[in-house]
C-alpha cells in the first residue's frame, strides 16, 4: 500500500501535507468535536502523515486517552515525530511504522479509528476496511475523512478552464487509482464501507470558504500546493497548449494576473465525514 499525499513539485510529500492540514486547521477542531470522541479512549490514525491531525485527536480525548499513528514509511514516520512527537506528556501520541492494508495491533485494541484523506489511494480498499473493523473493539467507532469529494472552487469566475484542470487530474490519478480516478475513488467510499458490512454510517459534510485578503497559512496552500504542484508540470500533457497558458497566467506566482491578487479572490473547499458510529464485530 502507498500512502501518496501531495506536496511541492520540488519538495517532499511531507511539507505539502503540512500545508493542507494547515489550510484545514479553523474546521478541524470542530471536525473532531463532533465526532464525540470519550475522554480516556484509545484510538488510532491511519496514514497520519505529518502528525497533526492525530495531534488534534489525542487533544480531543485528553490527558488519559492515547493515540497511535501510522505511516507505512519510516522517513514519515520519523516527520511526524519531529513536528509534532514532543507537544503532549509522554504516552499520549506515538508514531509507529504500520499499513493500513496489516495494521500492527491486536483484535479489538482500540476504541476508534481515525483514517484522514488516505482511503482512495489504498487499492485494497476493502482489505484495509476489514483490518480497521478487526481492531476496533466492537461498538467502537470508525471514521473515514475524504477532502473533496466534490470537487473544491479555486478559479472563481473561471469554471470552464477549472473543470478542464479537474478533468485532466482525473485522468493523471487513474493508474494510481488502480484503474479508478481518486475522485470515483472518494466518491465510492460509503459502498465500500457496506460491503464489509458497515452500515450504520451518518455522512457529514463541511465547506471551508477562504476569502481576500488570504491569510497565510491559506495562500501558502492554494499557490504552492493546489497550482504549483497539483495543477503544475504533472498535468502540462494533459492540459492544451491555450489551456496551459491561462492556468499559468493565472496560477504562477510571478504573474502579473495571478488570481490570488485579486480583492475579490475567494474559494470553496469540501470535506466530507464518513462516521461509523457502532462498529459491529469483525467477522
Amino acid at each position: 500500500m502507498s500512502h501518496q499525499h501531495g506536496g511541492g513539485e520540488s519538495e517532499g510529500p511531507q511539507k505539502s501535507l503540512e500545508r493542507m492540514n494547515r489550510f484545514q486547521a479553523p474546521e478541524a477542531r470542530r471536525i473532531i468535536a463532533e465526532l464525540g470522541l470519550l475522554q480516556g479512549s484509545r484510538g488510532l490514525d491511519v496514514g497520519c502523515g505529518v502528525g497533526l491531525y492525530a495531534l488534534w485527536l489525542a487533544e480531543a480525548v485528553g490527558s488519559a486517552g492515547r493515540v497511535v499513528g501510522i505511516e507505512p514509511e519510516k522517513e514519515r514516520v520519523e516527520a511526524a515525530r519531529a513536528l509534532v512527537g514532543g507537544q503532549l506528556e509522554s504516552g499520549r501520541l506515538e508514531f509507529r511504522q504500520g499499513d493500513g492494508t496489516s495494521i500492527p495491533l491486536p483484535d479489538r485494541s482500540v476504541d476508534w479509528l481515525w483514517c484522514g484523506d488516505v482511503l482512495h489511494h489504498i487499492v485494497e480498499t476493502e482489505l484495509a476496511l476489514r483490518e480497521f473493523r478487526r481492531v476496533v473493539r466492537p461498538g467502537g467507532q470508525i471514521i473515514i475523512k475524504e477532502s473533496q469529494v466534490l470537487s473544491a472552487l479555486f478559479l472563481p469566475a473561471h469554471p470552464e478552464l477549472e473543470r478542464r484542470i479537474q478533468l485532466a487530474e482525473i485522468r493523471r490519478t487513474l493508474d494510481e487509482g488502480g484503474g479508478h480516478s481518486f475522485q470515483e475513488r472518494r466518491q465510492t467510499t460509503l459502498a465500500s464501507l457496506r460491503a464489509v458490512g458497515l452500515t450504520d454510517v451518518t455522512v457529514r459534510n463541511y465547506l471551508l470558504q477562504r476569502r481576500a485578503p488570504l491569510g497565510a497559512a491559506d495562500h501558502d496552500y492554494i499557490q504552492n500546493t493546489v497550482f504549483t504542484r497539483n495543477w503544475g508540470a504533472r498535468l502540462r500533457e494533459l492540459l492544451t497548449p491555450a489551456d496551459w497558458d491561462e492556468r499559468s497566467a493565472l496560477c504562477e506566482p510571478d504573474s502579473p494576473k495571478n488570481i490570488l491578487r485579486s480583492a475579490d479572490y475567494f474559494c470553496l473547499y469540501p470535506i466530507t465525514v464518513f462516521h461509523c458510529g457502532s462498529t459491529p464485530a469483525a467477522r
